[in-house]
């Protein structure tokens, strides 16, 4: 009844059914990927399931984020929700940089056989 009042609300009620069918087609999209990885010569376990778990935490985070941001009541609470946004992928990345520095700083530290 909202939405026939006010057509930003009908246009928000369509992007937010929108995010909801991405959902599915985002996990086919994965799956797909998954079993091209594993097709690979030499691809280990270990690297599929580390770069499946990095790409499904960044596919949640966004549609947490849009979602979030169509369900903001005004342009106030939208900017603040960018922010944290932005302040959360900042912080993910210097995570994964970390993570990363130190699995390359461990395959340089391997004694050879």
């Amino acid at each position: 009844m909202e939405a026939e009042k006010n057509p930003l609300e009908a246009v928000r009620a369509m992007m937010i059914d929108t995010l909801e069918k991405s959902r599915s087609a985002t996990q086919s999209y994965l799956d797909l990927v998954e079993r091209t990885m594993r097709g690979f010569p030499n691809i280990k376990e270990e690297q599929v399931n580390e770069f499946k778990a990095y790409v499904e935490r960044q596919v949640a985070a966004n549609h947490a984020f849009v979602d979030r941001l169509l369900r903001a009541k005004d342009f106030q609470e939208a900017f603040r929700i960018q922010g944290e946004h932005f302040q959360s992928q900042l912080k993910a990345a210097a995570e994964d940089a970390a993570r990363l520095g130190a699995k390359m700083a461990g395959s340089f530290n391997r004694p050879t056989s």
